[in-house]
């Protein structure tokens, strides 16, 4: 049964969606208007120097850039998600994704993911409930022992190159890990270094990328690093293929420019072949051409610096406009660069709130209804005049109920919760065989655990009684 989503997200309409993103839109503008205009103030530089240098010669030929394509942007919005259950289930995810995925700017995506912070002790019970879910193969990969777990449980599209990613452990991969690190001491998005995806195979295989945002416990203090890491539930992602999301972000925008420009994106300050994230043009990844003409930027965002060169490779007289088709299509890379990281971290910021707050409700009725259910229980224990006993096997514990003690003249205090509290009470020609039995049911042998054995009360006399029992939940 579902609730409504917190914090009124299920209203938010596109007004509201666009003024929280007004100012990503704002920077847009902000970044194309200076590039016009430094673009203006080159070419009017290179008219100067070349009427006052060359006055014979003619007049140069027009060349103005066509409008640049549509902008198509990463992650952006977030909308109702959580309801109904203690974790947010798949039906929640897959709704939510394919409408996030209407939006036509991130069809770029690779995916938008939920990644779980596991510790190691409930690696085991974590791998066991996926499994009921449906996905009997799931694991946790790759396999061996680590002082931290982290897993892929949500994914979608779950399907295709997605696939190959369920259950992954990213904070087991260096380059993962140190993003995932510094996202969840920050509290802020952050950018990783060059990966190859999971998704990928041998054929057409391309660098990658992942953005990660920090998802927090609702209402715990998050001032401090250590209280953050004390806080965190885990990561949502996007993982990022560079030429898809490169060509949904910029189009056709040589064809736009209308000039032959090439744009080489590194991941930090180097440029070389293994730091190479994408080449608009893949010839123009072997030898330079001897009249190329580079121009270099550097962009940071979110923990990581980019690298960007523009490679230009006119000859003649368009050679000397190089620096204005430089300077245009460089400002106009950047400016919509800049743009889509904002629209990322804004969409990824909300959709981080909406995991922790939907979180924490489900969490409070979850409690709420674990209260009301104990309380039953203990109703019901009392009427039926029964005792009852619950033992825990692996702590080699025994818990016993207020009748069971009576049952033996015992208060509520004088009977401890030991296994061995227990056999000193059975007596001690009852005892062997009852153990046995105990054993027999554990082991399967028989189907139930159905006993008559006598058990000294508190004057010292025995009292005959009949012992049932159940196994309610066994290892995995």
């Amino acid at each position: 049964m579902s609730n409504p989503a917190p914090d009124g997200a299920a209203t938010d309409g596109p007004a509201v969606r666009a003024v929280r993103r007004w100012p990503a839109w704002a920077l847009l503008c902000a970044g194309l208007a200076v590039t016009v205009m430094l673009t203006l103030w080159v070419k009017q530089g290179l008219d100067q120097d070349a009427g006052s240098l060359r006055p014979c010669q003619r007049p140069h030929r027009a060349a103005s850039p066509r409008a640049p394509g549509e902008l198509r942007t990463g992650l952006i919005g977030a909308r109702a998600l959580f309801a109904g259950s203690q974790k947010v289930t798949r039906d929640d995810w897959r709704q939510y994704v394919s409408l996030l995925l209407q939006e036509p700017r991130i069809a770029s995506v690779q995916g938008i993911g939920y990644a779980q912070l596991i510790a190691p002790g409930e690696l085991q019970a974590h791998i066991a409930q996926v499994r009921a879910e449906g996905y009997p193969d799931y694991a946790v990969r790759p396999p061996g022992a680590r002082d931290t777990y982290t897993a892929i449980v949500f994914l979608e599209p779950f399907k295709d190159r997605n696939l190959r990613a369920f259950g992954y452990d990213m904070y087991s991969e260096p380059v993962r890990r140190d993003a995932m690190a510094r996202a969840r001491d920050s509290g802020q998005a952050q950018l990783s270094g060059k990966v190859r995806l999971v998704q990928e195979t041998d054929s057409e295989a391309q660098a990658g990328v992942l953005m990660y945002v920090p998802v927090y416990r609702q209402e715990m203090p998050l001032q401090t690093v250590e209280q953050r890491r004390a806080a965190l539930l885990g990561w949502t992602y996007s993982p990022y293929r560079m030429n898809d999301l490169m060509r949904g972000i910029l189009g056709d925008w040589q064809g736009a420019l209308g000039v032959d420009l090439d744009l080489h994106i590194f991941d930090g300050e180097q440029a070389s072949p293994q730091a190479l994230l994408y080449a608009s043009d893949a010839a123009s990844r072997a030898a330079p051409h001897p009249h190329e003409v580079t121009e270099m930027r550097r962009l940071d965002f979110n923990g990581r610096r980019w690298r960007l060169e523009f490679r230009a490779h006119s000859l003649g007289d368009s050679q000397s406009y190089a620096s204005v088709w430089r300077t245009l299509a460089g400002g106009f890379a950047i400016s919509v660069l800049m743009c889509w990281l904002a629209l990322s971290l804004i969409g990824t910021r909300e959709l981080a709130v909406r995991i922790a707050a939907g979180l924490t409700a489900d969490i409070r009725s979850r409690e709420a209804q674990l209260k009301e259910s104990e309380l039953r229980w203990k109703f019901a224990l009392e009427g039926s005049d029964l005792g009852v006993w619950d033992w825990d096997i692996e702590r080699s514990t025994v818990l016993f109920s207020r009748i069971w003690k009576q049952m033996l003249g015992h208060t509520e205090g004088e009977i401890g919760n030991s296994l061995d509290e227990w056999e000193r009470l059975v007596h001690p020609e009852d005892l062997p065989a009852t153990l046995a039995e105990v054993q027999d049911y554990l082991d399967g042998k028989v189907a139930t655990y159905n006993n008559v054995h006598r058990v000294r009360c508190k004057d010292g006399s025995y009292k005959w009684i009949r012992d049932r029992g159940m196994v309610v939940e066994r290892d995995p």
